[in-house]
């Protein structure tokens, strides 16, 4: 894939050339094309082809996959300069937390951010999470936890649970209750379990993080959205699944296979009928070798036009910006980055990304040393490091600290307080993380 800027060779001087202002076409019946034809080698590519979108006025509702980060940011603005109405777009927040009362892996002003800026922009703000988030799914013995979200009215909902799930729940019930047995265990083993970090790679199947905290999380929540007020809240234990057991505590597995269905059985008698929607998300080609073959645009995996009449198309509207360009869009809305970028990062993933340099962890024990002890304890319990060659404490041996000590910034992300005043800011300027790049995790 040729045409598009690095992370890694872009600086603050690369000329702005797709981060240019856009004129408004809504309403025109302006058709979208990719500017990379889209891959129709494999039986997938075919599959999932889109030469073109419908005409943004032709869709009911347009997602917007919302990290808090720059791209999503960026892809978010550029609706709004293309003339997309605000009551049309909804921002999809996953937390990747999933409401985990003792452990954390994102940032904690994350959630404070992302609720500012929906609020300041007057835009719908949806939130999903997969119970337990991240560490509920590192100590995962048995069926996934369940995904949530919330309705209308804010309240949250749980998708309906398949047949392992609720045999797991009761199972992972006497466990916690000190009730189970020997032939408890090995059956709730059989369900499925994981004890070990996602894999640092590019495949969804072993970095599974992305697929069952992000990608699923999306498709579960589309596929049940007409019956948000419908279904009845089951209420669930938030408590961290036993690390250990009367056996050795230890369940490894081998690498997982990416599941389509994963956690939720779809209901499409249920899928509101005759509806288009737009996925939009912020991946940039620039970012990472994986990441530069993707394409503009493509059918979504939830695309069930015969089943339920209804069309979802997936679209990567910066695919091909800079991170020059993706700057040029914030900055001309005035928007005040993440306070991450402030403190340093170049990246808006999870705090504690799979994918960090040493200086990010070094960072990270900066300004939350005990989250660090945390993880370090984690391979510990597990036996299995969060890098496949060495251990977090040698991996961040010598690095420096990618810090850069902007008060505000930090006092945002310690406290996890992110103003509403804060969110837009007439003393624009670059980040300290801005144009430090490096391959990472999604946005």
């Amino acid at each position: 894939m040729t045409g598009y800027i690095k992370d890694a060779d872009c600086t603050k001087d690369t000329p702005v050339v797709y981060g240019r202002q856009e004129r408004n076409i809504y309403g025109r019946e302006v058709r979208f094309r990719p500017r990379v034809p889209g891959k129709r080698k494999t039986s997938t590519d075919k599959k999932t082809y889109l030469p073109r979108l419908l005409p943004l006025e032709d869709y009911d509702l347009i997602i917007v996959l919302f990290s808090g980060g720059k791209d999503s940011l960026a892809a978010y603005l550029k609706l709004l300069e293309w003339g997309v109405p605000k009551e049309k777009i909804e921002l999809w927040h996953h937390d990747i937390d999933g409401g985990h009362p003792e452990r954390r892996m994102d940032w904690p002003v994350t959630q404070s951010y992302i609720e500012a800026f929906a609020e300041a922009e007057g835009v719908r703000l949806r939130k999903s999470w997969r119970v337990n988030g991240f560490w509920g799914e590192v100590y995962r013995l048995g069926a996934s936890w369940p995904v949530q979200y919330e309705d209308d009215e804010g309240n949250p909902v749980t998708v309906p649970l398949s047949e392992k799930q609720k045999r797991s729940d009761e199972l992972r019930e006497k466990v916690l209750d000190g009730l189970a047995t020997e032939e408890d265990l090995e059956e709730l083993k059989e369900y499925g379990h994981r004890m070990k970090f996602p894999a640092k790679a590019g495949s969804l199947a072993t970095r599974w993080c992305s697929a069952y905290l992000k990608v699923m999380v999306a498709e579960s929540t589309i596929r049940n959205l007409q019956s948000l007020s419908d279904l009845e809240l089951l209420g669930k234990r938030m408590k961290f699944p036993a690390k250990g057991s009367p056996q050795s505590g230890r369940w490894c597995s081998g690498a997982l296979k990416m599941q389509v269905q994963g956690t939720v059985t779809a209901n499409l008698e249920k899928t509101k009928a005759n509806t288009k929607i737009l996925v939009v998300s912020g991946e940039r080609r620039g970012e990472s070798s994986a990441r530069s073959h993707l394409n503009e645009m493509e059918l979504h995996r939830t695309f069930a036009y015969k089943k339920a009449h209804r069309i979802v198309h997936q679209w990567r509207p910066v695919i091909d910006h800079s991170e020059r360009d993706i700057w040029e869009i914030i900055r001309r809305h005035k928007v005040t980055p993440h306070p991450c970028y402030r403190a340093g990062w170049n990246r808006c993933s999870c705090m504690m990304c799979i994918f960090s340099l040493p200086k990010h962890w070094v960072g990270i024990r900066d300004l939350f040393p005990e989250e660090v002890e945390a993880v370090k304890h984690d391979e510990e319990t597990l036996g299995f490091t969060l890098d496949s060659k060495k251990d977090l404490e040698t991996y961040m041996e010598g690095a420096e600290s990618c810090v850069y000590w902007d008060q505000e910034a930090i006092q945002q992300i310690k406290t996890g307080v992110f103003p509403l005043s804060c969110v837009y800011t007439e003393d624009w300027k670059f980040p300290a993380g801005a144009f430090n790049g490096a391959e990472g995790g999604p946005c």
